[in-house]
Formats: C-alpha cells, sequence, structure tokens
C-alpha cells in the first residue's frame, strides 16, 4: 500500500503528539508530519494553503478535547471549505464515550474514530481508509 505524502496531528497532549510521531516514522507511513497542538493554528494553516493554491494535506487526525478550538469546532469550521472536504479526517482521542463515536461518524469528512494510542494496526486501517 501506497504511503502517504503529508499527515496533520492536531493534538494539546505533546506526549501523544511526540509518541504519535515516533510510531509514524517507525511504520514509514508517510513522508511529512506537521504537528498543531490546537485546531486553530491547523485551521489557519489550511486557510493560508488554500489561498495559496498549495499542497493540501492527505489526511488529518485531530483531537476532540482542546483549548482554543475543540475538535467539533474545527470540523464544523473545516467542512464549510469545499476544497477541504476531499481531506480524510480522523478524530483521534482517548474518548471511549458511544455518544462521540456516534456524533463523530455522522459528519461525511470523518473517515473513522480512533482511539488512542495509535499502534501499526491502526496505521494500517488509516492508510487503507485514506486511499479511497
Amino acid at each position: 500500500m501506497k504511503k502517504l505524502d503529508t499527515v496533520y496531528i492536531i493534538d494539546d497532549d505533546e506526549v501523544i503528539v511526540y509518541l504519535t510521531n515516533k510510531l509514524i516514522a517507525s511504520a514509514d507511513f508517510c513522508e511529512n508530519v506537521e504537528n498543531f497542538f490546537d485546531a486553530q493554528s491547523a485551521l489557519d494553516k489550511l486557510n493560508e494553503i488554500h489561498s495559496t493554491g498549495g499542497k493540501l494535506p492527505d489526511a488529518i487526525l485531530i483531537d476532540i478535547n482542546m483549548p482554543v478550538m475543540n475538535g467539533w469546532q474545527f470540523i464544523e469550521t473545516f467542512q464549510k471549505t469545499t476544497d477541504f472536504r476531499k481531506i480524510p479526517c480522523f478524530i483521534f482521542t482517548t474518548s471511549i464515550d458511544t455518544a462521540d463515536k456516534n456524533k463523530a461518524l455522522k459528519y461525511k469528512i470523518i473517515r473513522d474514530f480512533i482511539t488512542k494510542p495509535l499502534t501499526h494496526q491502526k496505521l494500517d486501517k488509516i492508510l487503507r481508509m485514506a486511499d479511497r
């Protein structure tokens, strides 16, 4: 299976981001990882890329519970831009709440609800689902 070029990780937990980056590197999952510790920064970067005609990421992993802008607010804003809707997004969370999973999967842009920690098996699943 072909690896991805660029993946965004949007999560305020620096330890999770560090461990996720280590796993992604060991799995040869993608060429580039961009980390954002709040959703607003990621949205700003996406809007900048969109306005300049740059290359958008191949997938986004986003946490739900974050300060400044939470994952739900990000998704609501993100899906309003037509070009962003083609980017596969994955909720990446510690939540095991069925209500969160059901809410996430109601959004057409959300491909799956991935619980932390990330594993090689979960990366394989993300790769398969991002390739659709």
